[in-house]
């Protein structure tokens, strides 16, 4: 997202994905072959409409009334999730010229992207007042509010905003964004679900978080910096799987699950992982300058850690306590009964990636 700031006027850019196009206005979304053009066309002037009732902006309490006024169509029809729409808008500002401007962004938050997991639709957002070369750069997330100085005015927000470091802010908004990223979905929370109720020392928990921890950060970098990607078809599938498998393995073959088998499984899943959590970055890093994109990647990448933690710690913490309270008999059924429901939920998870990858398209 682009927004210029003038005295009277506030010029914004969006770019919107033909994927996401698809999904607000409920056409298929699996081939730009699959759509009509007069079905394509209808959808993106309804589209205009979705895009400024889903992009608030304000000044204070008062919410600014924006104007669709051009749509720049991309040079050539890709794959959905790489075929990008341009909407400008505009919204006049008042005298005299606000200090801020506050944004939320609510796009495609009535929709589900997979089950238990919500859309998250990020922006990256370039702002800056006309007649000035340099343009600072924020996060916006999804229903999370941004507070973006226009330079119109001395303000104590703007002052704010100058001393500030942009790295560091970047920083903390990448942080938040990759442990909301884990916080919200369900199938990487199952996964390391499924590794931590096995172990049965914190050594043995640490070894084998440290290898998923390193295979996902591996193919994260590799995949945001572009030498190594899978598409969504593969990723998906093989990530509900990954939950299906471990919970089977410490069902069937507990012994199993507590030997340096695990390590690789944990290892080799994580590669995958790491590709699916990359898809909760890419697009939100799109514009950051370079080293932009070394301070988005490791902040979310704690982030990611971060979230991680919150889960593994106090779970690891109960199944100790489990340890002194309950015998060996009940901590067997524990595991079993645990075990079970997460591989229901896995399977669950598995049909849904399979019938969104393969028979939507």
């Amino acid at each position: 997202m682009w927004i210029q700031f003038e005295p009277s006027l506030m010029r914004v850019a969006v770019n919107v994905s033909l994927k996401e196009i698809c999904v607000a206005q409920n056409l298929p979304a699996g081939s730009t072959t699959n759509l009509e053009p007069a079905i394509l066309n209808r959808a993106l002037e309804q589209h205009g409409e979705y895009v400024l009732k889903h992009l608030t902006f304000s000044v204070g309490p008062n919410i600014l009334a924006g104007t669709g006024i051009k749509l720049t169509y991309p040079p050539a029809l890709a794959e959905p999730e790489e075929t990008f729409y341009q909407f400008e808008l505009e919204y006049p500002l008042s005298r005299p010229p606000p200090g801020e401007v506050t944004i939320i962004n609510e796009m495609l938050k009535e929709h589900s992207y997979a089950a238990g997991t919500a859309w998250d639709v990020s922006y990256v957002v370039r702002a800056k007042r006309a007649g000035d070369e340099a343009a600072t750069t924020w996060l916006l997330g999804c229903q999370k509010p941004a507070i973006i100085p226009t330079g119109l005015e001395i303000s104590a927000r703007l002052s704010e905003a100058v001393a500030q470091p942009q790295s560091w802010r970047t920083f903390c908004e990448f942080f938040w964004h990759g442990g909301r990223h884990i916080l919200t979905g369900w199938d990487h929370l199952l996964f390391i679900s499924a590794l931590v109720i096995a172990t049965r020392t914190f050594w043995a928990m640490v070894k084998v978080i440290a290898a998923f921890t390193f295979a996902h950060t591996l193919t994260l970098a590799l995949c945001v910096f572009g030498i190594f990607r899978l598409p969504a078809f593969i990723v998906e599938p093989v990530i509900a799987l990954s939950i299906v498998f471990v919970a089977l393995e410490n069902l069937l073959w507990p012994a199993r699950a507590r030997s340096r088998i695990r390590l690789a499984v944990a290892f080799g899943f994580g590669l995958i992982h790491g590709l699916g959590f990359a898809g909760g970055l890419l697009d939100a890093m799109a514009g950051l300058p370079a080293i932009g994109t070394w301070i988005a990647l490791g902040a979310f990448s704690l982030g990611v850690e971060a979230g991680h933690q919150l889960v593994v710690l106090p779970l690891f913490g109960l199944l100790a306590l489990s340890r002194y309270k309950m015998s060996d008999q009940g901590r067997a059924a524990l595991l079993r009964y645990s075990a079970s429901a997460i591989s229901v939920c896995g399977a669950y998870y598995l049909f849904v990636a399979v019938h969104e990858q393969f028979f939507t398209r």
